[in-house]
């Protein structure tokens, strides 16, 4: 009987404003929160917030367990984003 609209269960639902961390978003094709994803994004993105999605075709939540090339690839673009931004320069 919780409020699903409650900012403590969804950062949808709460305030987003400039000073937000530069973020990075991982979500796959099969994730059942692939358009809550999306969503965050397009909601960070328009309070100005320095952020990435993206989106690896066919994997589901939590993506591969570390057993796919695609679990490489998001450790290195992960890197690579936080690499940016501790430098000042995370681009949208």
């Amino acid at each position: 009987d919780h409020d699903l609209m409650d900012p403590c269960l969804s950062p949808l639902f709460g305030r987003i404003g400039a000073d937000w961390p530069p973020t990075i978003l991982f979500s796959g094709t099969s994730d059942y929160l692939l358009s809550d994803t999306v969503r965050m994004h397009r909601k960070l993105l328009a309070a100005g917030v320095r952020a990435q999605l993206h989106v690896f075709e066919g994997a589901p939540h939590g993506m591969f367990a570390g057993t796919a090339p695609e679990d490489r690839l998001l450790v290195a673009q992960a890197r690579q984003f936080l690499e940016a931004a501790w430098k000042g320069g995370a681009t949208a």
